[in-house]
């Protein structure tokens, strides 16, 4: 098999990428890390709240000091807000074709 024979090798990045990047950040483009970082993501928020559980020595007096609260309170806040931009941006999305239109003509035509 002679050189010219030889398949050429994909590009490693995306054009434009910088080499740099490449280099340090091609391994996280595997689906098989991102599976990965999602389970041990997991493992370590379950641990931590186990954790929570078996280290605190405070009473639980209110709904606050159950182990896990903040973890709980701030995930639902933060969908809250992200679920909340879907009906915002209907509300306040244009038509496709505002922009093109000049002033005044665009109720004319509809």
């Amino acid at each position: 098999m002679s050189e010219n024979d030889k398949k050429p090798e994909a590009p490693l990045g995306e054009p434009g990428e910088h080499p740099m990047s490449v280099l340090l950040f091609s391994w996280m483009r595997g689906k098989l890390f991102l599976r990965m970082f999602a389970i041990v993501l997991g493992v370590v928020g379950v641990a931590s709240i186990g954790l929570e559980f078996w280290l605190s020595y405070k009473p639980i007096k209110d709904v606050t000091s159950v182990p896990g609260f903040y973890a709980v309170f701030g995930f639902l806040a933060f969908a809250l807000a992200v679920l909340s931009g879907w009906p915002l941006g209907k509300l306040l999305r244009r038509r496709e074709d505002y922009y093109e239109t000049r002033s005044g003509e665009a109720g004319r035509d509809r």
